[in-house]
């Protein structure tokens, strides 16, 4: 049996940080794009169940009914394939498809848990909000005869750190007989192992929306072993399917360097990204006080020159500035180091760190 985990989609997502008006509906377009590209995968390899582990939608403020009609079009032009919907901390408010005749989409209580079964695949779930109780582990009573998927949205205590949802706890979920936890909250593709037995993974979202969801995205393919049991493996495969990546780049700099070598810095290193996709540019490293760092005449040459979908050009580089040679200087900075230097309770190395705050602080250097 084949079955499609995805979560985190944020289909009614704003995008106003970055992206014009026009950019910013556009790719909340793709977004429904993608979910229908997957869904059309699904229907063209046979699969039985897609498991939305939450955050469909981004919040219900910002819901749009033109997007909510057509998840609703997508679902009901795919009878033969249940959705099993579980909403997570974005969209535990929102009202999806209550008033739809819509039987092929079914959803998870926050009450108890719930079974879906598929001959010997039984997938279970249940929503909660700020906090997992104890005791809703041991109410999770499963068929070691069974292959078990167990559906849930929230943050593993011991992976990377992600406000706004529940914390699951992967010990009270070991010896249960899971055969593979289908979680969302995380926008990146984890996969890690269980117990003996099971496995428990993040799909990621299916389209990244900031700088903080770069490379791939997509769904994951489950292929499970219908004779059920222990014996039998779920094969677990990343679809890669997002209409656009998004990339960090980061550009090492050093000394002096002047605009030409910057831009063909940054040109090398961002020659080979589609230009479909959206960058974001680090320039790092140590420069000198000589060096003119210029990120909006850069972004605009970028521009005209790669046609990206979206580029920015952050400065995160240090400047080192020699300040003796200010020292004896008649000037607001000669006099703020000579200051520092006759202060007697300070270390050397605090009044070189000191120094080289506040000549960069004059300067209009400070990052």
């Amino acid at each position: 049996m084949k079955i499609i985990h995805c979560a985190d989609i944020h289909a009614d997502s704003k995008f106003g940080t970055h992206f014009t008006k026009e950019q910013a509906d556009e790719r909340r377009k793709e977004i429904v794009d993608t979910f229908a590209n997957m869904v059309r995968f699904a229907r063209e390899n046979d699969v039985k169940a897609v498991i939305i582990a939450g955050d469909l939608f981004d919040t219900k403020a910002s819901q749009q009914k033109t997007i909510k009609k057509r998840f609703s079009y997508i679902i009901s032009q795919n009878p033969d394939i249940d959705f099993l919907y579980l909403r997570g901390n974005h969209d535990e408010d929102v009202e999806f498809a209550y008033d739809d005749n819509l039987p092929n989409l079914k959803r998870f209580s926050k009450d108890s848990w719930t079974c879906y079964s598929y001959g010997n695949v039984n997938i279970y779930g249940r929503e909660f909000s700020a906090k997992i109780p104890l005791s809703s582990y041991s109410e999770l009573a499963l068929d070691s005869t069974k292959k078990n998927i167990v559906t849930l949205h929230g943050q593993i205590a011991d992976y990377k750190s992600k406000d706004g949802a529940p914390v699951i706890s992967l010990p009270h979920l070991t010896n249960k007989n899971i055969d593979y936890i289908a979680l969302g909250h995380i926008h990146d593709y984890k996969l890690s192992k269980l117990d003996s037995r099971g496995q428990w993974c993040y799909s990621g979202c299916l389209e990244g929306r900031g700088f903080d969801e770069c490379g791939e995205k997509g769904f994951v393919l489950l292929d499970v072993d219908e004779a059920g049991g222990a014996s039998g493996a779920v094969e677990v495969k990343f679809i890669p399917l997002a209409q656009r990546s998004i990339h960090e780049v980061e550009v090492p700099l050093t000394g002096t360097v002047d605009y030409s070598e910057i831009m063909k810095s940054i040109s090398s290193a961002i020659s080979k990204l589609p230009s479909k996709d959206i960058v974001q540019v680090d320039l790092t490293g140590e420069i000198s006080e000589d060096t003119e760092i210029e990120t909006e005449s850069y972004e605009a040459a970028l521009k005209s020159d790669f046609n990206f979908y979206y580029i920015r050009v952050k400065d995160k580089t240090e400047t080192k500035i020699d300040y003796q040679k200010y020292e004896n200087d008649v000037s607001l900075k000669g006099e703020f180091i000579r200051l520092v230097k006759e202060t007697s309770n300070l270390s050397d190395e605090e009044k070189s760190k000191i120094i080289m705050t506040g000549i960069k602080a004059l300067a209009g250097r400070l990052n």
